[in-house]
């Protein structure tokens, strides 16, 4: 099978080589990455401007644009035929809760569903979450955890318009407490913005802010990660709220629209 790998961290990252190592094991791994860090950048794709291409070494490819742009390029372009399947990591990070919405990760295992492949999005979360604090970022862990699932999903068949959210404990492969299927918490960032002044005296703003954890639902991301398991999230395209729907259409019954 051929395997279409990605990411937001760049090509260049640790992660994106540890996975397509791993990965090679499955199948001919294809590797379309973006020449430098692109995190939390979601669906953008480039628009205003032309997108260079790097052939970095045999089916390695760098582009200076987003992750979605990636994936683009890699399936209707690059590659002489459609992946069997996309894997975009391994992210340096987790993707929980609300992280979704901003992952260029996320957003790249997105875009491969949106074109009907069976794709994925592979974290690692950071050591915190796990209670083992560790100076090191332990890829190879996330790596044999993402060879195994992709086995998996490459012997099953994903629903349409699914993809898979996998997150990693940052711990050693022996101590991984098994794999749970969750959904996404709702934990967010509380917000800081600071505001500095530049040599010139001109005004600007980074953006930041702590996770915030509080207390989880046991079937969530975040509770898997805490108690030391994998966390695989499916994850769908279709936003709609059905049952809003037809209270919409109740509201506007109501007012003869």
């Amino acid at each position: 099978m051929i395997i279409l790998v990605t990411n937001d961290d760049g090509i260049g990252s640790e992660g994106l080589k540890t996975l397509s190592e791993k990965l090679s094991e499955l199948g001919e791994v294809f590797v379309v990455a973006p020449d430098r860090q692109r995190s939390a950048v979601g669906l953008s794709i480039t628009l205003e401007k032309p997108l260079r291409i790097e052939n970095v070494a045999e089916r390695v490819f760098s582009v200076d644009g987003m992750p979605a742009d990636c994936v683009t390029l890699a399936i209707h372009k690059l590659m002489e035929s459609p992946p069997a399947l996309i894997v975009s990591g391994i992210n340096d990070g987790q993707n929980i809760g609300y992280d979704i919405y901003h992952s260029g990760t996320v957003g790249a295992a997105l875009i491969g569903t949106m074109f009907g492949i069976p794709s994925m999005a592979v974290s690692i979360a950071n050591s915190k979450f796990t209670g083992k604090p560790l100076d090191a970022t332990l890829y190879d862990t996330a790596a044999e955890i993402t060879l195994k699932l992709a086995r998996i999903v490459s012997e099953n068949k994903l629903p349409d318009e699914t993809f898979l959210n996998i997150n990693v404990p940052n711990v050693p492969l022996s101590d991984i407490e098994g794999i749970e299927i969750t959904r996404h918490c709702r934990s967010t960032y509380n917000i800081e913005i600071q505001h500095r002044l530049d040599p010139r005296g001109k005004r600007y703003y980074w953006l930041g802010g702590e996770f915030n954890g509080g207390n989880v639902h046991p079937e969530t991301d975040l509770s898997a990660l805490r108690r030391g398991k994998v966390s695989v999230t499916p994850l769908r395209l279709d936003l709609t709220d059905y049952t809003m729907m037809q209270e919409l259409s109740s509201w506007m019954a109501d007012e003869n629209v």
